[in-house]
Formats: structure tokens, C-alpha cells, sequence
């Protein structure tokens, strides 16, 4: 699904990646069939959705740093797999996901770094996008509860079973909207104390036009929508 599987891609990469629907994964024993009506809505609702813009809030914490760092841009993503983060604050950034292709930018420093991610894009698309509910309930537990900080929300939280898929993320947490099922928060927690990333959108439009120029990252382009 065009953004559940985006944030992965980027997550893996350890860089940045913040927008979903719920997918699915496995509820414990006195919520399986709330879960389950959950992930079947989140489903249907998945199938509309072609496009998607918002701005987003990126926050990093680990025992390695001293504070938080917390960076504000804003995303543009298009199935089926075509994603852009651009950071505005305090550096501009650019995170791009283009089918199998991965670039990150950060013109300030003269860093541009291209890579295929399409083993990655693999694994994330068979642990989640193809994964049928039975399938997730095998790879993760899951918890779902009201969260009284984020009213009209659902908060899931994805435990992996798998050591592989633990090698990546040892928790995921999402927050859904109750009535569209977009997330509107994530918290990744990194594995063996490695800290944790969150992301909250906000102002996020659903299909609406998206020109190819929106997804240029190339300096020399000048995007109307680069800082």
C-alpha cells in the first residue's frame, strides 16, 4: 500500500518516513474481531487512496544525544510506490523513494547518496502490503487502544515474533484516525536501546492532483515548492 510500505522503506534506511494506513497485524485473543474489523475498513479504504500531502514533524531521541532533534517539512507520495520528504527546518533535506530507487539529499553538506532499495521494498511488501491477516498474526502480537493524548484516534502497537523482522524495529506504534484510518503518528522503536523516531502529520490532503515536477529533488530543477 503506498504508504505503509513507503514508511518502511524509509525507516529501514534510517533516515525518515512518516505517513499510513493501517494494515493489519495480529490483536491479542479480546480484540481479535475489533482488530479484524479495523484492518478489513482499513482495506477498502486503502483502494481510494492515490495520492497524499501533508506536512509532517520528525522527532529522534537516543541516549546518544543530548536533546531530542526535531525536524518540520512537509511529503508528497503517489502509488504505487513513488514518495518525497522535503525538510524545511532546521536543514533542508530531501528523501526520495521511487519504486526500487532511494535517494537522500542534504544540499548544506554535499551529500547525495542513490541506492537500490528493491530487496527492501521486497520484504516490506511480503511482512506487510501482501501479508493477509492470518499471515500478520503469525509475524507480530499487537495491542489496540484508545489514546486520551490523541482524541478520535486508535492506537496500534505492532511487536514483531520474527528475529528478522526484529532487526529492524523492536516496536511500532501507530495512530489512526478513526474516521479515514490515515495515520496521523507513528513511533518506531529501534532495537537494542537504539532510540526512537516519530513522525506526526498534520494538514494531510488525499487525492489531490500531483504534478512529476513535485518529486524532483534535482537542484538544478528549482521546484516551486523547495524552501
Amino acid at each position: 500500500m503506498l504508504v505503509n510500505s513507503s514508511v518502511c522503506y524509509v525507516s529501514n534506511v534510517n533516515v525518515a518516513l512518516p505517513f499510513a494506513l493501517l494494515l493489519g497485524a495480529a490483536a491479542s485473543a479480546q480484540e481479535t474481531d475489533s482488530f479484524a474489523e479495523l484492518h478489513e475498513r482499513a482495506r477498502k479504504a486503502e483502494k481510494d487512496l492515490t495520492t497524499l500531502k501533508a506536512d509532517f514533524v520528525e522527532t529522534t531521541e537516543s541516549a546518544l544525544l543530548a536533546e531530542p532533534i526535531v525536524e518540520k517539512g512537509t511529503l508528497v507520495a503517489a502509488r504505487p510506490i513513488r514518495v518525497l520528504l522535503r525538510y524545511h527546518t532546521p536543514a533542508a533535506k530531501r528523501v526520495l523513494v521511487d519504486g526500487d530507487q532511494f535517494l537522500f539529499e542534504w544540499p548544506d553538506r554535499g551529500i547525495r547518496e542513490r541506492r537500490r532499495i528493491g530487496e527492501m521494498q521486497e520484504n516490506v511488501d511480503r511482512y506487510f502490503y501482501r501479508a493477509s491477516l492470518e499471515d500478520l498474526r503469525k509475524l507480530f502480537t499487537i495491542e489496540v487502544a484508545s489514546d486520551p493524548e490523541l482524541p478520535k484516534t486508535r492506537l496500534v502497537e505492532m511487536v514483531p515474533r520474527s528475529k528478522r523482522i526484529r532487526g529492524g524495529f523492536e516496536r511500532l506504534e501507530l495512530w489512526v484516525d478513526d474516521a479515514s484510518l490515515y495515520m496521523v503518528k507513528m513511533r518506531m522503536v529501534y532495537p537494542d536501546g537504539g532510540g526512537t523516531k516519530t513522525i506526526e502529520l498534520s494538514n494531510l490532503e488525499a487525492n489531490v492532483p500531483l504534478a512529476d515536477d513535485e518529486f524532483r529533488v534535482d537542484p538544478e530543477t528549482h521546484s516551486p515548492h523547495s524552501p
